[in-house]
């Protein structure tokens, strides 16, 4: 249960340390007061969005914190202990609101991410304000609401992995159909590839060999060439062989006849030696052997046939070879199709029977259970009031969903003579809350939440029915904590604990200030409440609301 919230410049809320006991805790103050801020500020620490609004005009940050003792509640301390936090009889949740807008969640000191806190919150605090009450006429809740009186927590689990797993089967076969149909359309364009492909026989390497034999060939033929021309401009009539013999002829002659010449001649004598070896060296050089034209010529074929295949494909001669064996893969695919269609639809079908099992399960359940739940939700509705109401749990068949093959609607008849009629239109808002006490009240014994938080659950109703509803939170205060705002004397003066909340302006500054009250300040506010805080006759009646209701043992 929660034992105390701590709050710390959260909206008008400076300072506060607030207590709380076990039972049925009123909350009450004038309308303004705050007291919406103070259930504000235990939904933020139990998850709720937070906005930089939240912090007190003037300050950096707001924080709240939560106290819950924990003791023997082995659903919190699982979850604590899937996200690796000490498991303690005390938990305490603290959370900063920072002027940036950011937010910080500690657990026990360990920080948490948004998702897991609110994990935790709504497996400590389940709130039922106007919207909670408003969701009565979304028929969407009543299935739920009526499997959480069946107990169907696991046969739900079973039928929501039927649910998933058929699902996905049916979208296996619709992906298979439209691939299918892809495939089909595209088949004779397929095979045309295919077919082109592997006509050409492509091998892997291949053109990196034709194109070493084609280089071969080119520089084979070159040597030829060039050695045939330079041995025929060395050997020739008047080549240069000759002609470099009749230079050096002059050479010797000049040399004989004028000395200074002599040693150019040896220079040039020694040059000639090494022309001459050169020469013979050319000359005695072997062409290397030729490709076989045929073989260059079928080389060359072959290199313009793949270039073609790649610029038409617009891939390399790898993309080729497995574009081919892509289209032979889709071929055959085509080909296996009608048998995968086949399997699929036959596992689409296994699942959806085991599907239809444990939806009749459910059904079954939920009709067998209904009856029961109208009558225990009538005969509160009649303590609460409503002294000829009838609920009805109508149950029909409905397309397959999430939840079931079944429509569940809530109906009433809250007046005599009424027919039933959906809570989507029948009911005043008092009615309808009376309908929530009415249903968490047949809950209170199987609910888990531990603290129960109702927001106005009296508003629309005054007199002897108020004290009805005060009688009800405070039996349902038995099972759980339950925190209640209210503006009746008559419910406020059933609650074990009493909290007053009020507003003061000091230093032209506005301050909610939060108490728990005493037996004398009870009696104060009670009769705030009646009408005249001042008057004894008031006061005594206060007092004799409190003592009746036992508030003071």
């Amino acid at each position: 249960m929660l034992t105390q919230l701590c709050i710390h410049d959260f909206t008008l809320i400076a300072d506060a340390v607030i207590p709380f006991g076990a039972g049925f805790t009123a909350i009450t103050g004038e309308t303004g007061a705050g007291k919406s801020v103070l259930l504000q500020a235990l939904r933020t620490a139990c998850g709720d969005k937070t906005t930089a609004g939240m912090i007190r005009f003037g300050a950096e940050k707001a924080w709240v914190e939560a106290h819950f003792e924990i003791k023997d509640n082995p659903r919190i301390q699982k979850i604590l202990n899937d996200l690796d936090i000490d498991e303690d009889d005390l938990l305490v949740i603290r959370r900063e609101i920072l002027s940036g807008g950011k937010n910080r969640a500690r657990v026990n000191g360990v920080s948490v991410n948004l998702t897991d806190l609110q994990t935790l919150g709504d497996a400590l605090v389940q709130m039922h304000g106007q919207s909670e009450q408003t969701l009565l006429r979304d028929t969407r809740v009543h299935v739920q609401m009526l499997d959480e009186y069946c107990g169907n927590a696991c046969i739900l689990e079973e039928y929501k992995e039927k649910w998933n797993a058929w699902n996905h089967a049916v979208e296996e076969s619709k992906a298979l159909k439209q691939k299918a149909q892809a495939l089909a359309e595209q088949k004779e364009f397929l095979a045309y590839q295919h077919r082109e492909l592997e006509k050409a026989a492509l091998k892997e390497n291949e053109e990196t060999a034709l194109e070493e034999i084609v280089a071969v060939a080119s520089k084979n033929e070159a040597e030829g060439r060039l050695l045939k021309e330079i041995n025929h401009l060395i050997h020739t009539e008047n080549g240069v062989a000759d002609q470099f013999q009749t230079f050096q002829s002059k050479v010797k002659t000049l040399a004989v006849k004028i000395p200074e010449y002599e040693a150019l001649h040896q220079e040039l004598q020694e040059m000639f030696h090494s022309f001459n070896a050169i020469c013979k060296s050319f000359q005695n050089a072997g062409n290397a052997p030729l490709v076989d034209a045929r073989e260059l010529d079928k080389a060359n074929a072959r290199l313009a046939q793949i270039q073609g295949l790649k610029r038409k494909y617009k891939t390399d001669l790898n993309g080729l070879l497995a574009l081919c064996e892509k289209r032979k893969a889709e071929l055959e695919c085509l080909e296996n199709l009608d048998a995968d269609l086949d399997f699929l639809k036959q596992k689409e079908l296994k699942i959806f029977a085991e599907l239809q099992a444990v939806a009749d399960k459910l059904t079954l359940i939920r009709t067998g259970k209904a009856g029961e739940l109208d009558k225990a939700v009538e005969s509160h509705l009649h303590e609460l009031g409503m002294p000829k109401a009838r609920f009805k749990t109508e149950i029909q068949n409905a397309p397959y969903s999430a939840s079931g093959k079944d429509a569940v609607e809530f109906k009433i008849a809250p007046n005599q003579g009424e027919g039933e009629k959906s809570l989507q239109k029948a009911v005043s808002g008092g009615e309808l809350s009376r309908v929530l006490l009415a249903f968490k009240s047949v809950m209170a014994a199987s609910d888990l939440v531990p603290v129960l938080i109702f927001d106005e659950v009296d508003s629309g109703i005054s007199g002897e029915i108020g004290n009805k509803i005060g009688l009800a939170l405070e039996q349902l205060g038995k099972y759980h904590q339950v925190l209640t705002i209210t503006h009746l004397h008559q419910v406020a003066s059933r609650a074990a604990g009493h909290i007053a909340v009020s507003k003061t302006e000091i230093d032209a500054r506005t301050h909610t200030h939060i108490s728990l009250l005493n037996a004398e300040t009870r009696i104060r506010e009670i009769s705030r409440m009646l009408g005249d805080e001042k008057s004894e006759t008031v006061r005594t009646h206060a007092k004799q609301l409190l003592e009746d209701s036992h508030a003071f043992q």
